[in-house]
C-alpha cells in the first residue's frame, strides 16, 4: 500500500513567496531580476525561475554582488534576510521586494521589542541556516543556542530573557532544550514559535505505521531534513529529491510505504513518486 502522509504542499510562507515571484515576472519592473539568495529551499523551483531569466545571488556573498548591481530588482529570500542588506539595496535606488514568510518576519518584529525593553534574547536554531543567520543579525545581544552544550555554556545575568526559535526545528529537540532553558532562567518568556505547517507534518510522522517513509525534499531544507531525522526514529525511512533518487532503491520488501514531503517541496514531485509506485 502506497499513502500520501498528508499534509503535503507548500506552507503559507512559500506560497506567498512563489506569489510574489510570479506576479513580478509579469509586471514591468526594472530588469534584471534577482533572487537575493535562495527564495525558498528547493532547487527543482529555483532552477525553472533561472530558467526563465532570473539570476540567483549566493546566499555567502549577497552582499558583495548586490555592491556590483546599479540596476534591476531584488527579490529577498522567504527565510528572512539581514535588514541592513535591504535598507543599502534601497537606498542604491534598486527595486526591493521583501519575500520573508511574515511568520518569520513576527519572530524579527518580536525580537526587536523585546531588545527594546533591555531583555537578553536566546535564540535556538540550526547554524548557517538563512532563517538564523538573518535573525542574528538583528543584534549581538542575541544568544544562539543550537544544541545542550550551548545552553550549558550560556551565563546570562539578566532577569529578562526572551526565548525563541527558528520556524522549521524538531519539535521533539525543541522541547528538550526549551525544558532545560525553563529550569536554567525560570523567569524566562518562552514563546515557541514553530510553524504550523512544519509540526502537522512532524506529528503526522511521529503518529503513523508503516515499514518505510519516504521523505521528499531539498538537501537544503531544515524542515524536509528533520522529517527525515523523525522518520529514521520510527521506522525505515529514504531522504529523496526528486524520482530519479528513488529509482536507485529496492523497495520490493516493504508492503506499506509512505510518503511525506517538506513544506517548499512542488506537489509534482511527490506525485511523479507517487504515480511511480502505484503503477
Amino acid at each position: 500500500m502506497i499513502t500520501l502522509i498528508n499534509p503535503q504542499g507548500y506552507c503559507m510562507g512559500v506560497k506567498r513567496a512563489i506569489k510574489i515571484v510570479d506576479e513580478t515576472l509579469k509586471k514591468d519592473v526594472s530588469k534584471p531580476i534577482y533572487l537575493v539568495g535562495k527564495l525558498i529551499h528547493n532547487d527543482y523551483v529555483i532552477k525553472n525561475y533561472e530558467k526563465l531569466g532570473l539570476i540567483t545571488l549566493d546566499e555567502n556573498n549577497k552582499e558583495k554582488e548586490i555592491d556590483q548591481i546599479n540596476t534591476g530588482t531584488l527579490i529577498f529570500q522567504a527565510h528572512g534576510t539581514n535588514p541592513k542588506i535591504i535598507e543599502k539595496a534601497k537606498a542604491k535606488g534598486l527595486n526591493v521586494i521583501d519575500a520573508t514568510c511574515p511568520y518569520v518576519k513576527l519572530i524579527h518584529n518580536n525580537i526587536i521589542q523585546y531588545l527594546k525593553k533591555n531583555y537578553d534574547i536566546i535564540y535556538i536554531g540550526k547554524n548557517k541556516h538563512s532563517e538564523s543567520e538573518a535573525v542574528l543579525s538583528l543584534s549581538d545581544r542575541i544568544h544562539f543556542v543550537t544544541n545542550i552544550n550551548d545552553l550549558n555554556e550560556l551565563k546570562i545575568t539578566n532577569q529578562n530573557i526572551y526565548v525563541t526559535n527558528q520556524t522549521t526545528l524538531s519539535s521533539l529537540d525543541l522541547k528538550d532544550l526549551l525544558d532545560l532553558i525553563k529550569e536554567k532562567y525560570i523567569n524566562a518568556t518562552i514563546d515557541n514559535k514553530i510553524c504550523l505547517a512544519t509540526l502537522e507534518r512532524q506529528e503526522a510522522i511521529i503518529n503513523s505505521n508503516y515499514d518505510l517513509i519516504i521523505v521528499v525534499g531539498d538537501s537544503l531544507s531544515s524542515n524536509s531534513k528533520r522529517l527525515y531525522e523523525l522518520a529514521k526514529e520510527k521506522t525505515d525511512a529514504i531522504f529523496v529529491s526528486s524520482l530519479n533518487d528513488l529509482k536507485k532503491y529496492n523497495l520490493t520488501t516493504y508492503s506499506n510505504i509512505g510518503i511525506t514531503s517538506g513544506a517548499s517541496t512542488p506537489h509534482i514531485l511527490v506525485k511523479e513518486i507517487y504515480d511511480y509506485l502505484i503503477k
